[in-house]
């Protein structure tokens, strides 16, 4: 602002005085910075309706393509998470009946009670690892998921995809 001064032919001393104070000049610059600009809204006009709705067939598809692609994206990407819990919440439950069961087939010998009994203890072992897996496996997948949803939100506004 100095320099624009000088230019004009103003000394610097003349160029100082007529900046005023600098807690002035700083406010004045936050304020222009922050100002709030309006936008209008622009109108449709009544043919572009008319072809936004005639074409609703090709674009409309062309949407809906688009959404089940960014829908199968995270159905893919959440599909090992899912396998995993699954496991691990059905191998809890039937570890737990077998090993309930294993008392009563007892009857029928303390072999097969014994093997029953491993089994089950076998099963809820590799549920709870699977149970600990899970929860791994969405810590780093939910990451992924953000990631994705950035990527996808970029689109819309505009800054494209960055891989």
């Amino acid at each position: 602002m100095i320099e624009d001064y000088l230019e004009d032919g103003a000394s610097e001393a003349e160029a100082v005085s007529k900046l005023g104070k600098p807690s002035r000049i700083a406010s004045k610059i936050l304020e222009e910075a922050f100002e709030e600009r309006s936008f209008q809204k622009k109108k449709l006009s009544p043919w572009m309706v008319v072809l936004l709705i005639i074409g609703f067939p090709l674009w409309g598809s062309i949407l809906l393509t688009a959404i089940l692609l960014i829908l199968s994206a995270y159905i893919i990407i959440w599909c090992l998470p899912f396998t995993t819990g699954m496991f691990a919440v059905l191998g809890l439950g039937a570890s737990i009946f077998s090993i309930c069961a294993s008392f009563f087939a007892i009857q029928d010998g303390v072999y097969i009670a014994v093997t029953q009994m491993g089994i089950s203890i076998f099963v809820l072992g590799l549920a709870l690892l699977s149970g600990l897996a899970t929860l791994n496996l969405a810590n780093h997948f939910i990451k992924a998921s953000k990631r994705f949803s950035g990527k996808i939100f970029g689109l819309f506004e505009g800054r494209g995809l960055s891989l």
